[in-house]
C-alpha cells in the first residue's frame, strides 16, 4: 500500500514508527506522571548559572578553566583564537594556562604567611579558601558553547513543534523537547567518539530497542522517528525511577546506574550529585540535569539571550511508502529529485544507499520536498516493475585477521590494492584486526579466464618481456605521484611501467623524475619469459599470452589472465603443474569464517560457536540468527539473572533458521556501520605509548582520559588482552581529532 500526504514537520506516525510497534505497547497509558514545575532547586543554582554562562557568554573561541567540583570558581576564561582547533591542539594552548594555576594552588597549600601574595595570587585565595591540593587536582576545561547554542536554536524551529506534539502524545512533558540543544545543539549529524549519533545521541544498543539501527537505514539521523524513542526512553526512565530530574540524569548515565544512586541516597537529585560516588559518575552525567535545566531556561527567552534570532521555518514534506527495494538512482530519476536532496530529506539513510552500493530497502518511509505539484503515488507506479526488486544487493565482506595486509587480502579475493583502499576508503596502507573491508566485485567472467598469481620475495620484474615495437612517450612524475597511480591512468599493469623503466625499487619516484610510459591508446600484449614459465621445459607447449591492460595490483604482485579457456587443456594443466613454487592459482575464493561449528551436536541444524566481540550483545547474536535472546540464553547455561557476557566469550549459535554465510552477513555490515560511522567524523592524529597505572582501568582510559571506544583501543593493541590487562602494562593509545568536513 503507498500512501502519501503533506506534511508538517513530519508525517504519517503509523508508518514512521512501524519498526517500534512491538516496544510501544510497554508505554501507553500504564501509569500516570507526576506534574514537574522545573524549577531549579537552590542548591543547584550555581551550577546552572555556570552552564547558563557556557551557553549564552563563551562561544567556542573561549575556553573556561574552572573547579569542576565548584562550579562558582572560574579562574580564567581562555581565548583560543579566531580557527577552530582539534581537541588535541587546544588541550596544548591550554596546559601553560593549568599549570599556572596548579603552581598557584599548591604554593597557598605551602605558605603559611600570606601577607606577601600577589594580586592574582590573593584572587585565588578569596576563590578556593582551603583544601588547595585537592582543588589544584580539580581543574578542569569547558568548551564556550554560544555560537552552537545560538544555531540549535535556529535549527530548532525547523522540528520543535512537531518533537512536542510527540512528547505530549506519548505522555512525557514537553519541557523535555529541548534536550538536544544539550546533546547536540541540534546538529542532525553529530556523532561522539562513543557512537552515540543524531539530535538525540542514542547509542546503537540503546538506540535499537526503539528504532530500526542498520547497515542501509539508521534511524538515529531522523530527528522526529528518534523524537518518539526518546520520549518512550524518558518515560521508561521515569516509570523505573518515579522522579524526573532522576529520569532526565538516567538519559546519560543509564537507568541502572540512576536506580543504584536512588537505592543509596534516596531520590534527591542534589544529595546524589554531592555524594554519589561511581567510576561512570562523572562530570557529565553529574551535571546533565543542571545543563538541562540551564537549556531550559535560555530555550524559554531566546531573544532574551540572543537579540534577534530567527527561528527556521517548521520542515515540511510529501512521504511515501517505499514497497520494493529500489536503486536510488532511479527515485532520482522519476521523483526528480538530485541525490543531496534525496540525503536532505531522508536523514536515516546511510551512506551505503546513498552511494548507490545498496538499494532503498523496502517498507521505507521516503520523504520529498513539499513545494511541488506532484503525485508521489502516480510518480511510483510509473516506476517500470524491472527497476523494483525483491531482494537486497548483496556485498562481500572480509574481516581483517592478525598477519593480513592489503596485498595478502587483494591476492585472496582476486582484486588489486587499490580497488580495496578506494572502495574502503582507506589512506595509506595500514588497516587493522577486525576492521571489515567490502570486497570488489569479480574482474574477470567465471569459465572464460583463470587468474593466476606470481610472487616474488622483492620486486622483480624478469617475468615480463616488453614488445620491442611498444610506442612509448615520456611522463613527468608529479607530486604524490605512485607507479601504481601512473599505472591505472595509463591502463597497464605497474610491472609493465616497473620493467620498462628498469625500476629496482618501485617506490623511488620523485616529483620531475621523467619515465617511460606506454603511448595512450596502444594495444598490445605481454609475454611471460618462457625460460622460466616452461623451466626450460624440452615439451612443446602452447605459448601463455598474458593481457596487462586493465589488470590492477599491488607492487609485490603480478595478476595474470590467461586467454586459454576454463575446459581442461592437457598441455595448459603440464605448464600450469611445471610452475609450482612460481605461480599459485587460487581456484576457491576465501572467505572470512569466523564461525566454528561443534561436532557432537546430533540434530538437523549446524551447531555454531562464536566469539563475542566488541559491541556485540546476546541481542545482536540472537537477531542474527533469528532466535530469541531467551534461547541464547538456555543453550549456554546463561539462567542466573544479571549474567554478562564479555568479549571473547564462546557462544554456542544454532544455525536452524538461518544460514552461517548470512549470520555472518549481518555481523559484518554491523561492524561495517560502525567502523564507517566513526572514521567519517575521527581520525587518528598520531599513537602515544601508556603504562596502566594501580587503580586504572582501561574504562577509565577510553572514556574519561582519551575518550576512544574500546574496539579502536583493542585494534591498536593486537598483542593485548583487553580483558587480562594489569597494572604496569604498556598499551598504545591512538589521539583522535575531528575529521575534516
Amino acid at each position: 500500500m503507498i500512501k502519501s500526504a503533506v506534511i508538517r514537520f513530519v508525517a504519517i506516525l503509523s508508518l514512521v514508527w512501524i519498526g517500534v510497534s512491538s516496544a510501544s505497547a510497554t508505554f501507553p497509558g500504564e501509569f500516570e506522571t507526576e506534574e514537574f514545575d522545573f524549577t531549579v532547586p537552590v542548591a543547584l543554582e550555581s551550577r546552572v548559572n555556570f552552564w547558563k554562562k557556557v551557553y549564552t557568554q563563551y562561544s567556542t573561541q573561549h575556553a573556561i578553566i574552572h573547579d569542576q567540583d565548584n562550579l562558582d570558581i572560574i579562574y580564567d576564561v581562555v581565548y583560543l583564537g579566531d580557527k577552530p582547533l582539534s581537541s588535541r591542539a587546544r588541550h596544548r594552548k591550554l596546559k601553560p594556562h593549568v599549570r599556572k594555576f596548579q603552581r598557584t594552588l599548591r604554593k597557598l597549600a605551602r605558605v603559611k604567611n600570606r601577607v606577601n601574595l600577589t594580586p592574582e595570587e590573593e584572587r585565588i585565595l578569596q576563590m578556593v579558601q582551603k583544601n588547595f591540593i585537592k582543588a589544584s587536582r580539580n581543574i578542569r576545561s569547558q568548551l564556550g558553547q554560544r555560537d552552537r547554542f545560538e544555531e540549535g536554536l535556529r535549527k530548532s524551529g525547523l522540528y520543535m513543534k512537531e518533537i512536542k506534539r510527540i512528547f505530549r502524545e506519548v505522555g512525557v512533558p514537553e519541557e523535555l523537547a529541548i534536550l538536544p540543544h544539550v546533546e547536540s545543539s541540534f546538529q542532525l549529524g553529530a556523532y561522539s567518539s562513543a557512537g552515540a549519533a543524531g539530535i538525540w545521541q542514542f547509542t546503537r544498543s540503546t538506540g535499537r530497542l526503539y528504532m530500526n539501527v542498520g547497515y542501509e537505514v539508521d534511524e538515529r539521523r531522523d530527528p522526529i522517528i528518534a523524537a518518539y524513542a526518546a520520549a518512550k526512553l524518558l518515560k521508561y526512565n521515569y516509570k523505573q525511577l518515579q522522579s524526573w530530574p532522576l529520569a532526565i540524569t538516567a538519559y546519560n548515565h543509564g537507568v541502572n546506574g540512576m536506580k543504584r544512586a536512588k537505592r543509596r541516597h534516596g531520590d534527591d537529585i542534589v544529595k546524589i550529585i554531592d555524594n554519589y560516588r561511581s567510576r561512570r559518575f562523572g562530570f557529565a552525567s553529574k551535571n546533565f540535569f543542571s545543563e538541562f535545566m540551564a537549556a531550559l531556561e535560555v530555550s524559554k527567552y531566546p531573544r532574551q539571550y540572543f537579540p534577534g534570532v530567527v527561528m527556521h521555518e517548521p520542515f515540511e514534506f510529501l512521504e511515501i511508502s517505499i514497497d520494493d527495494y529500489v536503486h536510488i538512482s532511479t527515485l532520482e530519476k522519476y521523483f526528480e529529485m538530485n541525490r543531496e536532496q534525496i540525503a536532505e530529506y531522508n536523514p536515516s539513510l546511510r551512506r551505503p544507499v546513498i552511494s548507490g552500493k545498496k538499494r532503498i530497502p523496502r517498507n521505507y518511509g521516503f520523504k520529498a520536498p513539499v513545494n511541488r505539484d506532484l503525485n508521489l503515488n502516480e510518480l511510483y507506479a510509473s516506476i517500470p516493475e524491472s527497476l523494483k526488486f525483491d531482494k537486497q544487493v548483496r556485498v562481500r565482506w572480509y574481516t581483517v585477521r592478525r598477519g593480513d595486509t592489503l596485498s595478502t587480502i587483494a591476492r585472496r579475493h582476486r582484486t588489486s590494492v587499490w580497488r580495496l583502499k578506494e572502495m574502503n576508503m582507506i589512506r595509506g596502507h595500514r588497516i587493522y584486526k577486525g576492521q571489515v573491508l567490502e570486497i570488489p566485485g569479480k574482474a574477470y567472467k567465471r569459465g572464460t579466464t583463470r587468474v593466476v598469481r606470481v610472487e616474488h620475495p622483492k620486486p622483480d620484474w624478469g617475468l615480463v618481456v616488453i614488445p620491442d615495437d611498444l610506442e612509448t612517450i615520456q611522463y613527468r612524475v608529479r607530486r604524490r605521484d605512485t607507479l601504481t597511480r601512473i599505472a591505472r591512468n595509463y591502463g597497464v599493469h605497474v610491472s609493465v611501467l616497473a620493467k620498462m623503466n628498469t625500476m629496482e625499487n618501485p617506490h623511488s619516484l620523485r616529483p620531475g623524475q621523467r619515465i617511460k610510459v606506454p603511448k595512450p591508446g596502444t594495444d598490445f600484449k605481454l609475454q611471460l619469459a618462457s625460460a622460466v614459465a616452461t623451466k626450460e621445459s624440452q615439451t612443446e607447449t602452447p605459448k601463455m599470452e598474458v593481457q596487462m591492460s586493465g589488470v590492477q595490483s599491488d607492487e609485490n604482485t603480478v595478476v595474470a589472465s590467461t586467454t586459454e579457456p576454463l575446459q581442461k587443456n592437457p598441455e595448459m594443466e603440464k605448464v600450469l603443474s611445471n610452475l609450482a613454487g612460481v605461480f599459485q592459482i587460487n581456484k576457491n575464493r576465501h572467505a572470512f569464517r569466523p564461525v566454528k561449528f561443534v561436532s557432537d551436536n546430533e540434530e538437523d541444524y549446524r551447531m555454531g560457536l562464536i566469539k563475542i566481540d566488541f559491541d556485540e550483545t546476546l541481542s545482536h547474536v540472537a537477531d542474527w540468527a533469528r532466535l530469541s535472546v531467551r534461547e541464547l540464553r538456555q543453550l549456554n547455561n546463561l539462567r542466573r539473572r544479571g549474567s554478562r557476557i564479555h568479549v571473547n566469550q564462546s557462544i554456542k549459535v544454532p544455525f536452524r533458521r538461518t544460514t552461517p554465510e548470512e549470520f555472518e552477513r549481518k555481523r559484518q555490515e554491523y561492524h561495517k556501520a560502525i567502523q564507517e560511522d566513526f572514521f567519517g567524523n575521527y581520525q587518528v592524529e598520531k599513537v602515544v605509548a601508556r603504562k596502566l597505572k594501580k587503580g586504572e582501568t582501561l574504562w577509565e582510559i577510553c572514556n574519561n582520559i582519551y575518550s576512544i571506544p574500546f574496539w579502536l583501543l583493542s585494534n591498536y593493541n593486537p598483542d593485548t588482552d583487553i580483558n587480562t590487562v594489569s597494572a604496569g602494562a604498556s598499551i598504545n593509545i591512538p589521539i583522535l581529532t575531528d575529521k575534516p568536513s
